[in-house]
């Protein structure tokens, strides 16, 4: 039964901070809207559709009661480091696009962004035993970050991956604004005790020329970025999904004639003011961000305020932006404790993930991709829960 003009049905829930509301969320079903589009209040607007808040539910409810990690995986097919990383307590995924071929044959008949690909690869994830959370990949993006021709298709490839990521109700996009792509010019130093790290150091490409497209200066990279904004925020309102921005990575001026852009808090500052959208955040990679601050902590706490930080990167190094060496977990130089302290402090439940570890003795799995072997990770992961922990016991304390 409905009463004219008036809802029927509704629900408050509390415990939203992960998503950046400020108010209790309020779930009304409305005879003013068609039946099958209840939707979601906060502060009397209207901010979600059903599907997502029952989503959003989903994931305050699972991590109400603890850390949320959600770990890479680089892999094609499971592995028995995926068996290490629920057996550490692990149980959400940070996924990439399937790029993966099907046979010798080395052809595909669908992109890794449709939904085919994405669906299929999702089965696979979570039939292991993972909730598959982010994906930190995306469709080729340099002719939209250049405002080149072709960069229509290009942004067809991102509105297809995030229509599809709402459809399988992957929450979480990372995406970054870099012309190239991160970068360490080192890849095999020594660390403590031998291990293999990786460092960038500008002066290694102070002679290198620009890439493939040319260079790019900031102002076209701000306009573009503004553009693409203006473009994907409203397919991914729809959609559901959150965008989480990756700094620059290293968070220089400038990098083989290219322009960087994100590479400051001031230039985080600016991204969130270019769309107001709660799908418009980003993720804090604090391996960059305290390159850019002498103050990390300060620094989560001021994004955390803000209500849009979606994904969390638990690094350190040690050195500035210009050059600089990744460290284990325990030896960087920001005070982890205190930043640490500030997510549980400001209720934040979103993901987190160990990135760019060092590469242990003896260890070769990932040994291809340095900064993500297996034992290194374990190490980290280790070191985050006891953290964890220890902030979320001190906060109870106080």
């Amino acid at each position: 039964m409905k009463a004219s003009g008036q809802p029927v049905m509704s629900a408050e829930f509390t415990g939203h901070s992960y998503w950046g509301f400020e108010h209790p969320l309020v779930l009304v079903v409305d005879d003013r809207l068609p039946p099958i589009h209840p939707v979601v209040y906060a502060g009397g607007r209207r901010v979600l559709n059903l599907t997502v808040l029952i989503y959003v539910c989903g994931f305050y409810l699972m991590s109400s009661s603890g850390l949320r990690l959600a770990e890479i995986l680089l892999e094609g097919a499971p592995t028995p480091f995926w068996d290490v990383l629920m057996q550490l307590g692990v149980e959400e995924a940070t996924g990439i696009l399937p790029r993966f071929h099907h046979d010798w044959r080395q052809w595909r008949y669908d992109e890794p962004w449709d939904y085919a690909s994405l669906s299929n690869y999702k089965r696979m994830v979570e039939g292991y035993g993972f909730k598959l959370t982010v994906i930190e990949d995306n469709p080729p993006m340099e002719k939209i970050k250049y405002g080149l021709p072709g960069k229509e298709d290009q942004l067809d490839s991102v509105a297809r991956l995030v229509e599809n990521m709402g459809k399988l109700h992957i929450p979480v996009w990372v995406y970054n604004w870099m012309p190239t792509t991160w970068e360490r010019t080192r890849r095999a130093l020594r660390g403590r005790g031998g291990a293999i790290v990786g460092g960038f150091n500008a002066e290694d490409l102070k002679d290198a020329p620009p890439p493939r497209l040319g260079g790019v200066d900031a102002p076209t990279l701000w306009r573009s970025l503004k553009e693409f904004l203006e473009f994907i925020i409203p397919v991914a309102e729809s959609s559901g999904v959150r965008l989480a921005m990756h700094p620059d990575d290293p968070p220089v001026d400038e990098l083989q004639g290219t322009a960087r852009i994100m590479n400051s808090v001031e230039a985080f500052n600016r991204l969130l003011e270019l769309s107001p959208s709660e799908s418009n955040g980003i993720t804090l990679c604090q391996g960059n961000f305290t390159l850019m601050t002498n103050n990390l902590p300060a620094t989560v706490a001021h994004f955390l305020e803000k209500g849009r930080v979606y994904f969390v990167h638990f690094r350190d190094v040690r050195g500035d932006r210009h050059s600089f060496v990744e460290t284990f977990i325990d030896e960087g130089m920001s005070d982890l404790y205190a930043t640490m302290k500030e997510y549980v402090k400001h209720g934040y439940h979103g993901p987190f993930r160990v990135d760019h570890t060092p590469t242990l003795a003896g260890d070769t799995a990932q040994i291809s991709t340095p900064g993500y072997s297996a034992l290194g990770r374990i190490h980290a992961i280790g070191y985050i829960q006891g953290l964890y922990r220890a902030a979320l016991s001190e906060s109870h304390r106080h």
